[in-house]
């Protein structure tokens, strides 16, 4: 198994535990802890989708291998690290989609309680420009 995945998947079970300690804990909801929640729910919900994804690649390549560069399948000789290894990718993606939940909830919950940012001096954001030719 690729040691990104490997990887990927310890650092995102760290941040659950880390998360699930810091909900337990009750303490009154700040900003800034809504923002860095949701914010490290959206990277290790990408990363965790980039391990499973890269990995899906090199599951592929092992049981059909690649001609073009002279890779052969290596399924045939290696079946139960293919079949260990297609479950990993298989939770890796329950994971991913258990990590995009969390998501949506992280960022209910910072988009419901908190307003949008006040800009400084009182002038409103300007979205586009206007070209005069």
């Amino acid at each position: 198994m690729p040691l990104y995945l490997v990887q990927a998947n310890g650092i995102c079970a760290g941040y659950s535990l880390l998360s699930a300690v810091v909900a337990a804990v009750p303490r009154p909801s700040s900003m800034p802890r809504a923002w860095t929640l949701f914010l490290l729910d959206q990277i290790l919900t990408c990363a965790i989708l980039a391990a499973g994804a890269m990995s899906t690649e090199v599951v592929y390549l092992a049981y059909k291998g690649d001609e073009a560069v002279t890779w052969s399948a290596a399924c045939g000789s290696f079946g139960g690290f293919c079949r260990k290894a297609t479950a990993a990718v298989a939770l890796t993606f329950v994971v991913a989609i258990c990590y995009a939940a969390l998501s949506l909830v992280s960022s209910y919950r910072l988009f419901s309680k908190y307003d949008a940012p006040i800009s400084c001096g009182g002038k409103g954001i300007e979205l586009g420009a206007t070209f005069h030719g």
